[in-house]
């Protein structure tokens, strides 16, 4: 039965998934775009005090919200949102295929395309998540006894107050098993002695002996004799006592015979008590409500969380009509089909992707996104899972759209501990933090990183994100702070003293020769080779993550810097060389100053002043003519750069949106970044904004863009 549904459902989801994918998406995406993995070069023509020429005609431009290709959800999405519906430490997404990246994060609706694989992988974790979650009914232990008077034997006779077994044969009562499992079978007797030894009795199932024993007890102080069922079978089974070896002497002065005043029956004794989780949604009784409208129940209970909405009466309807049917033709129960109506919406567009309607594809202006869908929106936005009863009551009472609910529901969202996805997901991508767990490092060259250490410096990314995120700190101290947040280990190897505690903790880095973000282990690591610094590593980084200003892919045939056994200088030296070649000059000159500038820091981010047997040059000139003295001038001048807010604004605002940005989100992009730059640029004041951005709260129909 159970084999035969798992196949039905099975394919009852790839048809649901199919419809979707050619259906749904064909539909609302967009088959005219291909979307860009990396962001588009722009102009490198940059005033000299590092600003990005605006041009005179963007403020002008109608505000163009646009729209969001259907999202799926993505690996951390799915598994925070099984989480939070399910309260599941299960992680079935990072069995799922790898997330596509596009504009730099996994999260852009545009690249997370459906395979087949991913459909078998829905369903296979559908049918754990809810199995978990609903488990079994709740089967009580319960004991019945039975009176051997009243019962049948195959031999004896019934006195005042037992059944005497005269001969061999045994005495047997019917008992019905509410569920398969470990059973208690305990037989109270006695005997009359006769000959050299004591009656022996034995306790039966379905005529299977389990234990025999002796019956020393006579009349006046019966025995009670147990035996243990570990598997004995749900429904009807046959439990008994059988007299074993009756004895009457030659003269007949003798009788041996064996008495059973009760039998008594109890179990299961190993029931598994149901789920604390079944109770939040199996919330009625389908004997006593009727089981149509106990499963409208469940269903309508658990489609409001799952799919993010209230689900229509003719959804819950047509899924439970369907369901129903299929477990009625494999003899299926009415929690067979709830369960299954369960796995169907797990597997349903309605839960995999985020999905946004218009109501009407002609209209030819953007329209305000529904309360339910600004709720999503707001919440895969912070937690990167789905919203919370605070958002959904708001959503449903029609509250959700005004500004200041919004603005209050992020700071109460930026409170909450889930907000930590934000550091994890948007910061662990655009910091570089995440690449950490792939990066691999001569580890004969650099002893000192451990898997430990590794561990380590991706935990203070990501706890010096989260202080900006959710304090006072500004972002351009974000790149000059004389603090961090380390443990133990990072702390000996940055050689910087903690303060007395465990774990991870602030730590001054006055007197030090660290400042701010960018001399942490995490991206002096990841921007490195595994055997050494790559300061054109390090500069891209800079111009594609800080200043949205991505040099040129170098040109096909320029080789890379070939590897000396004995190098013959520094690597400054050697890549100067390398860059005098007129194919890579327009490119280094714009990577390598930046990345000279951290040269001070070896390939796992320890301080150092030489360079093998060559001392290190961290001075320069930046192409737009500022000069720099070693990375403390370097951050400093970033610090003031103008390019850098509008990139944070950018980079943040892509991310949220789930799509990349192009010309007609510059309107929106100049003012967030001038009103934000303006107010402080405080992190927290920034995702407020682009919370109440127009490109956020607002979508325009796929007909109206062409």
């Amino acid at each position: 039965m159970a084999m035969k549904l798992r196949h039905r459902a099975k394919f009852l989801c790839v048809t649901a998934m199919v419809a979707a994918h050619g259906g749904c998406l064909g539909r609302i995406g967009d088959p005219g775009v291909t979307p860009m993995v990396t962001p588009p070069v722009v102009d490198s023509g940059t005033p000299a005090d590092g600003s990005t020429p605006v041009d005179s005609s963007v403020s002008a431009r109608p505000i163009d919200p646009q729209r969001v290709t259907i999202h799926r959800l993505n690996r951390a999405e799915y598994n925070n949102t099984v989480r939070d519906l399910f309260g599941t430490r299960r992680r079935p997404a990072d069995e799922f295929p790898a997330d596509d990246r596009g504009y730099g994060f996994d999260n852009i609706a545009d690249v997370l395309s459906v395979s087949a694989l991913h459909v078998e992988m829905y369903d296979r974790a559908a049918e754990a998540l809810v199995e978990e979650a609903i488990g079994a009914p709740a089967v009580m232990s319960m004991r019945q006894q039975f009176e051997a008077e009243r019962l049948t034997g195959t031999v004896g006779v019934a006195t005042a107050t037992a059944w005497n077994l005269y001969s061999n044969g045994e005495v047997n009562a019917m008992y019905t098993a509410s569920a398969a499992g470990r059973y208690r079978v305990t037989v109270r007797a006695w005997q009359t002695r006769a000959g050299t030894e004591d009656a022996r009795m034995a306790i039966e199932i379905d005529g299977v002996a389990t234990r025999t024993l002796p019956v020393p007890n006579l009349a006046a102080m019966p025995g009670e004799f147990t035996a243990e069922f570990t598997t004995m079978r749900a429904g009807p089974v046959t439990v008994g006592a059988a007299f074993l070896n009756d004895y009457l002497s030659p003269d007949r002065t003798q009788d041996r015979n064996l008495y059973v005043d009760w039998i008594r029956v109890e179990g299961p004794l190993d029931a598994a008590a149901p789920p604390p989780s079944r109770a939040q949604w199996i919330t009625c009784d389908p004997a006593a409500m009727g089981e149509d409208p106990c499963a409208r129940q469940v269903l309508i209970r658990f489609g409001r969380r799952a799919w993010r909405r209230p689900p229509a009466a003719t959804e819950i309807d047509a899924l439970w009509t369907r369901m129903r049917g299929v477990t009625r033709m494999h003899s299926g129960s009415w929690e067979d089909a709830v369960k299954l109506s369960m796995r169907a919406m797990l597997v349903s567009p309605n839960f995999v992707f985020r999905v946004e309607i218009d109501p009407d594809l002609n209209a030819p202006a953007a329209h305000p996104l529904t309360d339910h869908e600004l709720a999503t929106r707001l919440s895969y936005f912070l937690w990167s899972s789905m919203p919370d009863s605070e958002l959904d009551t708001l959503a449903d009472a029609g509250r959700l759209r005004d500004p200041a609910t919004i603005a209050a529901q992020v700071r109460r969202m930026l409170a909450d501990p889930k907000a930590q996805a934000l550091s994890q997901n948007f910061a662990g991508q655009w910091l570089y933090s995440r690449q950490l767990d792939e990066h691999e490092t001569n580890a004969m060259m650099f002893p000192r990183f451990t898997t430990e250490i590794r561990a380590s410096m991706r935990a203070e990314t990501e706890a010096y994100f989260d202080h900006f995120l959710r304090g006072d700190g500004t972002m351009r101290e974000f790149l000059t702070a004389d603090f961090t947040f380390i443990d133990d280990r990072l702390a000996a190897l940055y050689g910087v003293t903690l303060p007395m505690g465990t774990g991870v903790r602030r730590a001054s880095l006055a007197g030090s020769t660290r400042l701010g973000f960018m001399m942490q282990g995490t991206l002096l690591t990841v921007t490195s080779h595994a055997d050494r610094t790559s300061p054109v590593k390090r500069g891209q980084w800079v111009l594609s993550q800080l200043l949205c200003t991505p040099p040129p892919p170098p040109p096909p045939e320029v080789e890379g810097l070939p590897m000396e056994p004995t190098p013959s200088g520094s690597l400054r030296q050697r890549l100067e060389a390398h860059r005098a070649q007129p194919a890579c000059r327009a490119c280094h000159d714009q990577m390598d100053p930046i990345g000279f500038a951290l040269e001070n820091f070896d390939a796992i981010g320890v301080r150092r002043t030489m360079d093998g047997t060559f001392p290190i040059d961290a001075t320069g000139t930046l192409p737009d003519g500022r000069a720099f003295s070693g990375p403390e001038t370097l951050v400093r001048l970033l610090q003031t750069d103008t390019r850098f807010p509008r990139c944070v604004t950018s980079q943040l605002l892509t991310y949220a949106m789930g799509r990349g940005l192009n010309e007609a989100d510059d309107p929106q992009l100049e003012s967030l970044a001038r009103d934000w730059a303006a107010s402080g640029q405080r992190l927290r004041e920034l995702v407020e904004r682009i919370a109440l951005s127009p490109a956020f709260t607002q979508r325009r129909p796929e007909t109206s863009m062409r």
